[in-house]
């Protein structure tokens, strides 16, 4: 055997023992880790979770001990996990790597020299938080005179960042190039010369001749491999309803291994309500779409990928959601009716307009502008959808009302406003086919499929 082929081989085993070990330990990470194709890819530097792919270079594997080993293969199969590559895409790659990296250290507690969130803020009160509180504190951390990375670098000229056929991969994983149409957690063999090369990932000339690179300073820090490890994130609706099948199956059969406490709660309050927002959106105008198009680096070019700014149409449905907070109404049904709301933001919507009621409207109207983290409720009343309609009657210029409820309230008269249409949004199935009937004269009806909550990002 060539020492090449023989040096992939052995990479290739070491993962495969480790992996197989979480057969009876850990179902859970087993089935997130085989939901993705591994290949190997010696022109990063380290090890990089995207688009449906797990790639490694096969230096950096040799580089670590069995135990790192194991701990970096639980680390990256946790962020699959949480979905940081599918969901958490932020403007500076480094410190989404850095940011992404501190959450899941302050769950895991490797081994591994990753900071904790007490290094990092000197506080902890900062334990144990998620993926935007971090990055958000990290940036207002940088320094002025630091500047951030241009869109350009980050999307399509960073070093490392390979730029072949490697990176055009289907989001999926699992059709388009030689190496996502391998199994799911097989390895993929890349073909350096069948793919325009990546610039060099890091300037060797201040090493040693002789000395090897610190492949594991290199995958803890951000600043070295932060580019390179996130450049293809992006988002993925398909991807992120796989891993919350993975998710309900391991709540369901409790087959979540060493995962407990917190970790857990966050995993389940990162699964999205099985809600179809943009035929939501739908139903209050024929066309919701801006006539002006506009680009943007966060999505790529269709034809091109990241090289090229891509482009997106934003909705311009004005829309007003009404939040059910009487007394029947429990803890769980309102955390996920505000995580529609967040929900609402990843499709475009530039702001939503949001009342609270139980028997009247119990605050001012909220217009959020981006996905909110903590809601101070008010009411917890008896319920009355009759105030609802009658501020709809005095604002008129709305193209949707949404009202969130389960639905146990009289039915209210119908409104003298044609105009906004009404879509009745019930906590549950059971509820829908029990409460809709008598409301289905003013207006659409649907529900959310899930039980599972989506309350904070991780």
């Amino acid at each position: 055997m060539k020492p090449i082929a023989r040096h992939r081989h052995l990479t290739r085993q070491r993962i495969a023992r480790i992996v197989e070990k979480w057969l009876l330990v850990e179902p859970l990470l087993l089935a997130v880790w085989t939901s993705h194709a591994l290949v190997f890819e010696p022109r990063i530097q380290t090890i990089r979770v995207q688009r449906g792919r797990i790639e490694y270079n096969p230096d950096f594997i040799e580089q670590l001990s069995d135990r790192h080993l194991e701990a970096t293969l639980r680390f990256e199969a946790l962020r699959i996990l949480l979905k940081h590559p599918y969901s958490r895409r932020q403007a500076h790659s480094a410190i989404s790597y850095a940011a992404s990296n501190l959450t899941l250290q302050e769950y895991l507690q490797t081994e591994l020299p990753f900071p904790r969130a007490r290094d990092v803020f000197g506080d902890r009160s900062y334990d144990q938080q998620f993926f935007e509180f971090y990055y958000h504190k990290l940036l207002d951390q940088e320094s002025p005179s630091e500047p951030n990375p241009s869109p350009e670098e980050t999307a399509s000229g960073a070093p490392g960042a390979g730029t072949g056929e490697a990176d055009a991969a289907p989001a999926s994983g699992s059709s388009g190039s030689s190496q996502s149409e391998s199994e799911p957690g097989l390895v993929a063999e890349s073909e350096p010369g069948s793919a325009a090369e990546s610039e060099p990932t890091s300037d060797k000339g201040d090493r040693p001749p002789n000395r090897p690179p610190d492949l594991l300073e290199v995958y803890t820090d951000a600043n070295l491999s932060g580019v390179e490890n996130t450049n293809q994130w992006d988002r993925d609706e398909l991807l992120s309803d796989r891993l919350d099948e993975l998710v309900r199956m391991a709540q369901a059969n409790d087959s979540w291994g060493s995962i407990g406490g917190k970790l857990r709660e966050r995993i389940l309050a990162n699964l999205h309500p099985k809600l179809d927002y943009r035929a939501v959106l739908r139903k209050f105008r024929t066309s919701i779409l801006s006539q002006q198009r506009r680009l943007t680096r966060m999505k790529p070019n269709r034809r091109y990928g990241f090289a090229y700014m891509g482009s997106r149409r934003d909705f311009t449905t004005r829309l007003l959601f009404a939040i059910d907070v009487s007394g029947s109404m429990g803890t769980k049904e309102l955390q996920q009716g505000f995580s529609v709301v967040n929900r609402f933001f990843n499709y475009g919507v530039p702001a939503i307009d949001v009342i609270q009621f139980d028997a009247e409207i119990t605050t001012d109207v909220m217009t959020f502008r981006r996905a909110q983290r903590e809601i101070q409720l008010t009411g917890r009343g008896g319920t009355n959808f009759s105030p609802v309609l009658a501020y709809l009657e005095e604002h008129r210029d709305y193209d949707g009302l949404i009202i969130y409820t389960d639905g146990y309230a009289p039915s209210p008269a119908p409104p003298q406003n044609r105009r906004t249409r009404i879509l009745w949004l019930f906590v549950s199935e059971a509820h829908y086919r029990s409460c809709y009937p008598k409301l289905q004269h003013l207006g659409q009806g649907a529900y959310i499929k899930s039980s599972a909550r989506e309350v904070l990002a991780i």
